[in-house]
Formats: C-alpha cells, sequence, structure tokens
C-alpha cells in the first residue's frame, strides 16, 4: 500500500489513526524529496515540511526517513527530523542513500 499525501504530507497518516487503525508493522518510510519504493512510504517534498503539530501522526510508529546526501540540504533534514522526533515516534531511523550511512535518532518506546 503505497499512501498518497495531500497538502499535509502526514494527512493520511492521521487519517489512519483517527479511524483507529495504523500502517502494517507499524513502520512508515519517508522519503526526502522522493517516495522510497516500500510499503506504506510517503513522499515529503523538501519545500513542504509537516508542521510539528502535523508531525503527531507519527507518536507510537516506527520511523524511516531516507535522503539523498548530496543533495539534501542539512537544515531542512534537521528541521524535519526535528519535529518527528517531537511527536514521539517509537523509533526513529534516518538513512542517508548517497553515503551509506544511517542513524537511529530514537530507539525504543520511551
Amino acid at each position: 500500500m503505497t499512501l498518497i499525501a495531500k497538502s499535509n504530507p502526514l494527512r493520511t497518516l492521521e487519517e489512519l489513526a483517527e479511524r483507529g487503525a495504523q500502517p502494517v508493522g507499524r513502520a512508515v518510510w519517508l522519503g526526502l524529496g522522493y517516495r522510497p519504493p516500500k510499503q506504506c512510504s510517503i513522499s515529503i517534498s523538501p519545500n513542504n515540511l509537516p508542521s510539528d503539530d502535523e508531525c503527531c501522526a507519527v507518536a507510537g510508529l516506527d520511523i524511516f526517513v531516507c535522503f539523498h546526501g548530496y543533495a539534501t540540504r542539512y537544515g531542512v533534514l534537521h528541521s524535519l527530523c526535528g519535529a518527528l522526533y517531537q511527536a514521539r515516534p517509537r523509533r526513529l531511523l534516518i538513512i542517508d542513500l548517497d553515503y551509506k550511512r544511517t542513524a537511529f535518532l530514537k530507539l525504543g518506546a520511551k
């Protein structure tokens, strides 16, 4: 299932939560500037980042943020990760596809 984002790129997740549902496996792949070829993936435009309030939909989920390190501006990545972290996901992992590096920003439920 590929999730199609509206003006708020995380609106689809909010709609699932409103119905009492969750993505399969509680995992969501977010692509900064592209759509990851994964189930339950959302593309987030670097020019249309979700606000802190809009990120509340990721609470309790495993979030994987994929980006291209050669093309992504640090400020954009920092803003997105900060907003996602404040929303209290269960896990938050960022993956640089160009430099082949990963970073866990949050592990576990706390």
